[in-house]
């Protein structure tokens, strides 16, 4: 478990930007994350700078609302940095390919996680933002081996084929 909050005998405090940046870190071939929002996470952007640098292809599902997509997505690719936004494949889900309730309301890629070279997975509730990693209670889980990260980047894999996440 990955718990970011309050102290407890039960858990022991591993912070979420911990987690993520050793999984960052420990990444050779590809890295995959996903996050509803990205907001002031320099040191987070500083690994992933690395890991370009270390000729990891990186791809990251960016969230937004609807009715601010565009601004919302350049927010967050501003919020990368130069050399993250330019070299790493930004995804969304398109407002054109959600589902709809009955009032009109799209769905949202809400998923919170990180897969590196299909080994090691986090999911986790912390979106990538100051918040989630310096204030907010966030639970996480970290995967080591096993079937599951192949399975998160399979998934992703096909909703890129399939349109259902785009470049932006």
């Amino acid at each position: 478990l990955v718990w970011s909050g309050p102290t407890t005998s039960v858990v022991p405090v591993r912070r979420t930007e911990q987690v993520l940046s050793d999984l960052i870190g420990c990444a050779e071939r590809r890295l995959t994350m996903t996050s509803f929002g990205i907001f002031h996470v320099p040191r987070l952007v500083e690994e992933l700078e690395r890991s370009l640098e270390r000729g990891v292809l990186l791809r990251i599902v960016l969230g937004d609302r609807e009715a601010h997509s565009d601004q919302e997505i350049d927010r967050q690719r501003y919020q990368l940095g130069r050399v993250v936004a330019a070299q790493a494949a930004l995804l969304q889900w398109p407002p054109e390919r959600r589902p709809r309730d009955e009032h009109g309301h799209a769905g949202l890629m809400h998923v919170k996680a990180a897969v590196a070279d299909s080994k090691v997975a986090f999911l986790t509730s912390a979106n990538l933002t100051e918040a989630a990693l310096e204030r907010n209670m966030e639970l996480g889980v970290l995967i080591r081996g096993g079937g599951l990260p192949a399975s998160i980047d399979r998934l992703i894999d096909a909703l890129v084929e399939s349109g259902e996440l785009q470049l932006v």
